[in-house]
C-alpha cells in the first residue's frame, strides 16, 4: 500500500514560504492603505483650487483664508480634519492617527503664478515637496510634513 500525502517537512517548507510572503506583503498593504488615504487630500482640494483660481482671477490676488472665499473653517473628510487656507495655500491637515506613529500631518498646495507677459492671471498647483518650474513663482509657505513615501510622485522633487 502506497501512502500519499505531504511529509512534514514539505508542508513547514510551505508554512515558510507563507510566512515570509505575508512578512512582506503586510507593511507593503500598510503603506499602499496610507496612500490612498492622502488622496483623499486631493479630492477635498480639487474644488478649492478652482474656487481660489476663480478669486484671483477676478480681484488679482490670493484670498487670505476660507472666509475670502466663503468656506466653511470645518471642511473636512474621512482622514482630512480641516483644510486651511493661508494666503492661497491650502493646508489640508490629516486626523491624529491616519499614519498611526504620526500626528499633526499636513500636506500644503501652493498656487504657483505662471509668469506670462502681458500677464494673464494664470496659476497652477505645486503640492508636497514639489518645487516650481522655471517660468513660475510659487507663493507662500510649504507646511508639508507627510513622510515622502506616502504622497504621489507628482508632490515630490526631481
Amino acid at each position: 500500500m502506497q501512502n500519499q500525502g505531504f511529509t512534514l517537512i514539505e508542508l513547514m517548507f510551505v508554512v515558510a514560504i507563507i510566512g515570509i510572503l505575508a512578512a512582506i506583503a503586510i507593511p507593503t498593504y500598510s503603506d499602499y492603505m496610507k496612500q490612498a488615504k492622502v488622496s483623499e487630500a486631493f479630492i477635498l482640494a480639487s474644488s478649492v483650487t478652482k474656487t481660489i483660481g476663480d478669486y484671483y482671477a477676478y480681484k488679482g490676488k490670493l484670498p487670505k483664508d476660507n472666509h475670502a472665499v466663503s468656506l466653511p473653517e470645518n471642511l473636512s473628510g474621512e482622514y482630512v480634519e480641516n483644510l486651511q487656507i493661508n494666503n492661497g495655500v491650502i493646508n489640508v491637515n490629516f486626523q491624529a492617527g491616519v499614519f498611526h506613529d504620526e500626528s499633526g500631518n499636513t500636506l500644503s498646495l501652493n498656487p504657483a503664478i505662471i509668469n506670462t507677459y502681458p500677464p494673464n492671471d494664470a496659476i497652477t498647483w505645486v503640492c508636497g515637496y514639489a518645487t516650481a518650474v522655471e517660468g513660475m513663482t510659487l507663493v507662500g509657505k510649504n507646511k508639508t510634513n507627510i513622510n515622502p513615501k506616502y504622497l504621489p510622485k507628482v508632490c515630490l522633487s526631481d
